[in-house]
């Protein structure tokens, strides 16, 4: 049975190549990233949201390294689906495969995928680096969750850890076809295209399906379902599926809620620990992320009252595509917090920004709203200037002038401005 699957992983040692169906043409930014670690000694650890790429990029990684090395020296194998341990795997690798022992064998370059699903698998990656300092391992999960407390600690000053984010609007283009001229900056054109990206946000495999009630089902069996109902309660141990799917079910109907622990366990008739648990499991999966009030002043940052987003505006399309197109707004927030990586919001009494972006030691404030008038940008103007920064920015659907201290862009060019 090992034999069976290690083979069917690995068909490149009887061919000599890789299927395109598997290494698909269309190469995401960040896989730059990770040839650039080929010759680090180093575990490079990938993780990221479901569906989003990471077993292609893999995969396009043993492409380019076919075109140098041995096959019988590239690995790969997914445990999602798999009973296997690392030990036996690699033992089998080298015992009936390579047929010489590791030290023997010159570079060889390993790809464990979703290796969250194998049992004790930081403690195998461990003992077989410091053991064979030839053997390159690139390992993948469809979540931080595989970095444990105890995962980190084992492997600490071993791994490098990279994040595949979702498809951004500009990959989502090239993936279209479709360059990005600057005549289409004020086109209708580009918002169209958008607004499409903004429903299939972040997965490569549906960037050019139309019907939705297909990309509404796909999001929600591929990528929330598994999360809820495989990844986080095998590796939590979690066992109220019908508290998660609540939890989810509020943040994707309501982006950008504050959220108080305290009001919403006794709302839910749960400990309030429990629920704390089950929010920080949901972020630890990738599925939502929260932002913190940013406290000025100190230069930290507030616990109380999080606010809570899903991780792609496309998640919210999937459980409502009512509340998607009612709350337009919501949905370039949602885009924005998560494209800018950000961590905090401000509020203080009715004061309130949506973003606070640290970046280059320097604060930026942002704020998103479908569209923007004279009143909307004197208001946010007259808030930064307490707020002490010399410059804002109100990221809209499709409006762009410049100001005084604001300039106003829309969220299509995100990408070109940070």
């Amino acid at each position: 049975m090992l034999r069976e699957d290690i083979e069917r992983f690995n068909e490149w040692w009887f061919t000599g190549k890789i299927r395109k169906e598997l290494a698909l043409p269309f190469k995401r930014h960040v896989l730059s990233k990770i040839l650039e670690s080929l010759q680090d000694r180093q575990v490079l650890i990938i993780v990221g949201l479901r569906r989003v790429g990471k077993t292609t990029l893999l995969y396009q990684t043993i492409e380019k390294l076919l075109e140098k090395e041995e096959p019988i020296k590239i690995l790969y194998f997914s445990f999602e689906e798999s009973s296997f341990e690392i030990k036996e795997v690699l033992s089998f690798y080298e015992k009936h495969v390579l047929k010489k022992p590791f030290e023997e064998i010159g570079k060889v370059y390993v790809f464990f995928d979703e290796v969250q699903y194998a049992k004790n698998w930081s403690s195998a990656i461990k003992q077989f680096y410091d053991l064979y300092p030839n053997i390159k391992f690139f390992i993948s999960g469809s979540s931080s969750l595989l970095l444990s407390k105890e995962a980190f600690e084992k492997l600490a000053g071993r791994f490098f850890i990279l994040e595949v984010k979702p498809l951004t609007f500009l990959e989502f283009l090239e993936m279209r076809g479709i360059e990005f001229k600057e005549e289409y900056i004020y086109s209708r054109r580009i918002e169209a295209y958008f607004l499409d990206y903004l429903r299939k946000a972040g997965f490569p495999e549906i960037v050019n399906w139309e019907n939705e009630t297909k990309i509404a089902e796909y999001i929600r069996n591929s990528v929330i379902d598994k999360i809820i109902l495989k990844d986080i309660p095998l590796l939590f141990k979690t066992k109220d599926i019908v508290l998660m799917e609540k939890l989810v079910k509020i943040i994707l109907s309501n982006p950008g809620s504050m959220i108080n622990v305290n009001s919403l366990s006794r709302d839910l008739g749960e400990s309030k620990i429990t629920v704390s648990n089950y929010l920080k499991f949901l972020e630890a999966s990738l599925l939502v992320r929260s932002l913190s009030n940013f406290r000025p002043s100190t230069l930290s940052s507030s616990r109380k009252l999080k606010k809570f987003y899903p991780a792609t505006p496309s998640l919210t399309f999937s459980y409502s595509k009512e509340i998607f197109e009612k709350n337009l707004g919501l949905m370039l927030e949602t885009y924005v917090v998560n494209s800018l990586d950000a961590k905090y919001y401000f509020r203080k009494g009715k004061k309130e920004i949506d973003i606070i972006l640290s970046k280059d030691s320097r604060i930026i404030p942002i704020e998103v709203k479908e569209s923007v008038d004279e009143k909307d940008v004197e208001k946010f103007s007259r808030l930064i200037r307490e707020f002490g920064t010399e410059k804002g920015f109100m990221i809209t659907l499709s409006q762009k002038f410049e100001e005084k201290e604001i300039n106003v862009i829309p969220a299509y060019l995100l990408e070109k401005y940070f």
